[in-house]
């Protein structure tokens, strides 16, 4: 490699970034400023000048994708191979480290990672045997419990000491057997896969030297939305070298939800005293109206280290801020607009998305797409790999690298139909819990289990000869030589051949499909091609992993799933207040910028052109009443855009809304609507106005969110702090106001 000739591609702050090698160092770069770009060459730098070799360098991407294409971009600047560097995300780099020293958590090598998927079934089995009622505790939010407090790097026991109601005292029974079921499944969630390497560096310190010797330099990429159990894994491993570098933009972290600290990059330089930063400040994505619209949002946000993006791309069009009559109308503005720009602006279908802040807005969308026949893709729906075809193979593969896998057990013991029944298979399960052991294990003892007719017993007894005659072929077979003969002779394409059903042609095509990614994944790592490596890297999957940006078509997706991409040209919808931002964060400043930050993430993703939209009504469906209309303000951040960057439109001439195709097809078939029900008026007359905030004795704290008029007086629709919608009388209702409360 031609070091200077390389460099000399880098504007002046990548090229600091990446000769710096001598200590803590954090590059603060902010969207599009080339972060990529600067790691790469930063990897490619030290190998070139043997500071490092390939296997003492460790860097941590947040999707497999960033990594191989980083690892490629790596070899392409070198020109030779570089397989020993360690890169992936933090989960896949841990699963790697578990592998070899799982011994030292009490695990097996071979152990299964269970998707949440996996986890809710496993913490209902847990909840059936516990007795739990799941209408007072629903096996989501155990799921949802357990994982946060292990973000926080709390045990059971931790956990349990920290209960006050009875609620979360149940959850604690449940996380303990939960946690005891996993060990004797040899199974770990995607929580523990963070939590286990920590554990096994502080009991063990000769396994955490091993590593910090072997890894000279540590870069880690999107370093503010790493959690707790991420920071300190990353502190253990750089204690001895301090050659730690981290990328990030405090601007940009939008994970707090799933346990993501803002801290941990905020606090860098006092973490690591002797640290440098670097400020990546030139974006080479977008327009500079863009960027001067995104520096003037984020700056209404308190928690920052602060940058000013500019872009030498010149000023660009006008944000345009469309202000449509509710979500269909919304839509048929979207459309509209991606005509333009694809019949007479020259973009293709594959340079526009359209973001939403959560998945329900996509239906409206949908809708309207299909309507003029645009193409698009979704990121976000149902996931190949949590398909039902494709789990019940994948359920199979696991049983053979990992009989411990109950879960898996499971699903595939009587799929095919082989005549063994849900009362035979409740039996076996007792039997388990009731000796310790793994379904698996009973399964091999079924001749002692009481409760089970001979007929059904020898049909288990068949099942578990065909699938330990598979586990003989692990070490003989590669991943699709085994996973092609266990479809085949198993029969599981075979059940969906020639039925004449099209949902089962589909259901064929993902199991080829499946076959084709374990053809893909063996040609492309030579070496690797056993079973147990593939199952690991499909378990660690996103969908943006998956997602091909160079299919022609439109792209939808959440504003989270759009972090780290880029388009020509982007629509973000539903920006109201309640929606984006969400109500639950008015009254929490730390949720509040945090919204603000996915905003600024939104705005950020525009290349060349940016479409604002908000409704003036959105149609919500609550208890039945498909009718629910509510009155919309337009979102807070709209208003903090100067307005010299927004070219501001109404629509008025879309298609009719599904409230009012309705309501004519009543009409027409001489149906009585009632008036209070569908057609609502605005009460000009109301003290009360939309957007102010309310205090009532019973519900609390809430923001009206429509106002109107009935024969009862003044109906308000009010969204409480709860999330909950009520409609109240005002002359009834005995409401405070509170407009000091608005952020």
């Amino acid at each position: 490699m031609q070091n200077q000739d390389i460099l000399s591609s880098l504007n002046p702050r990548q090229k600091e970034a990446v000769e710096y090698t001598d200590g803590p160092l954090l590059i603060l770069a902010g969207a599009g400023s080339g972060k990529t770009r600067v790691l790469t060459y930063r990897i490619a730098y030290l190998i070139e000048k043997n500071l490092a070799a390939p296997q003492q360098i460790l860097a941590v991407t947040f999707t497999n994708k960033a990594a191989n294409e980083m690892k490629q971009r790596v070899e392409a600047l070198l020109k030779t191979s570089v397989r020993p560097l360690w890169i992936g995300t933090f989960h896949s780099l841990c699963a790697r480290i578990l592998h070899s020293e799982a011994k030292y958590a009490g695990y097996q090598s071979n152990f299964t990672i269970y998707d949440v998927d996996d986890q809710q079934n496993q913490i209902k089995r847990i909840m059936e045997f516990l007795n739990i009622n799941r209408e007072a505790v629903t096996p989501r939010s155990v799921q949802y419990a357990i994982s946060q407090a292990k973000n926080k790097m709390k045990d059971a026991k931790q956990f349990e000491k920290e209960t006050h109601d009875f609620r979360t005292k149940q959850i604690a029974r449940i996380f303990f057997e939960y946690e005891v079921a996993l060990r004797r499944n040899n199974a770990l969630d995607f929580d523990d896969l963070l939590i286990k390497p920590i554990d096994i560096f502080t009991a063990h310190p000769e396994v955490l030297e091993k590593y910090q010797n072997r890894f000279r330099y540590l870069l880690v990429d999107e370093y503010q939305d790493t959690n707790k159990a991420q920071y300190y894994w990353v502190k253990l491993l750089s204690a001895k070298h301090h050659n730690l570098c981290v990328v990030g933009d405090e601007d940009q972290s939008i994970y707090r939800w799933r346990g993501a600290d803002i801290e941990n990059i905020l606090s860098f330089e006092q973490d690591f005293p002797d640290s440098k930063v670097i400020r990546l400040e030139q974006n080479y994505r977008s327009t500079q109206t863009i960027l001067k619209a995104a520096n003037a949002v984020v700056a209404f946000n308190l928690k920052r280290l602060g940058k000013n993006l500019w872009s030498n791309k010149g000023v660009g069009d006008p944000i345009k801020i469309i202000n449509a009559r509710d979500e269909v109308s919304e839509a048929n503005a979207v459309v509209q607009q991606i005509q333009q720009q694809t019949m007479h602006n020259d973009h293709s279908m594959n340079e526009v998305v359209i973001l939403y802040r959560t998945n329900a807005q996509s239906r409206a969308l949908e809708e309207q797409l299909r309507r003029a026949s645009i193409p698009y893709t979704i990121v976000g729906g149902v996931k190949f790999y949590e398909r039902k075809e494709v789990k019940d193979v994948l359920a199979y593969l696991k049983i053979l690298v990992n009989p411990g896998d109950s879960i898996s057990l499971q699903r595939i013991i009587n799929f095919p139909t082989r005549g063994i029944g849900a009362t035979s298979l409740k039996v076996l399960n007792d039997f388990a819990f009731r000796n310790k052991i793994t379904l698996y294990e009973a399964v091999s003892r079924v001749k002692e289990v009481d409760g089970i007719v001979s007929s059904t017993k020898s049909r288990i007894e068949a099942f578990y000869k065909m699938i330990e005659d598979y586990r003989k072929l692990l070490d003989e077979l590669n991943a699709f030589q085994i996973a092609e003969r266990v479809i085949k002779e198993v029969g599981l394409k075979r059940i969906y051949e020639n039925t004449g059903q099209v949902e089962d042609e589909s259901r064929l095509e993902n199991v080829n499909e499946l076959l084709n990614s374990i053809d893909i994944f063996v040609h492309d790592r030579p070496g690797e091609e056993r079973l147990e490596n593939y199952l690991d890297e499909i378990s660690l999957l996103t969908d943006i992993d998956r997602w091909d940006p160079d299919r022609p078509s439109v792209t939808l997706m959440t504003l989270h799933s759009a972090k780290g991409l880029e388009f020509p040209v982007v629509f973000i919808t539903g920006l109201e207040d309640g929606l984006f931002p969400l109500s639950s964060s008015f009254n929490n400043d730390d949720d509040l910028e945090e919204e603000r930050r996915l905003f600024y993430v939104g705005i950020t993703r525009a290349q060349e052109v940016l479409y604002l939209l908000h409704a003036q009504t959105r149609h919500r469906f609550r208890d039945g009443d498909f009718g629910s209309s509510f009155r919309s303000v337009p979102s807070r951040f709209l208003r903090e855009i100067p307005q010299e960057f927004v070219q501001t439109t109404t629509t008025e001439e879309y298609a009719p809304s599904h409230y009012q195709q309705r309501l004519r097809f009543r009409r027409k078939a001489g149906q009585t609507v009632a008036a209070n029900r569908l057609e609502v008026l605005p009460d000009v007359n109301s003290d009360y106005k939309i957007g102010q905030y309310v205090q009532h004795e019973v519900f609390g704290k809430g923001q009206i969110l429509g106002v109107d008029a009935s024969s009862l007086g003044t109906k308000l629709t009010i969204q409480f702090m709860n999330r909950n919608i009520k409609k109240l009388i005002a002359e009834y209702a005995n409401l405070k106001t509170d407009d000091n409360s608005e952020s």
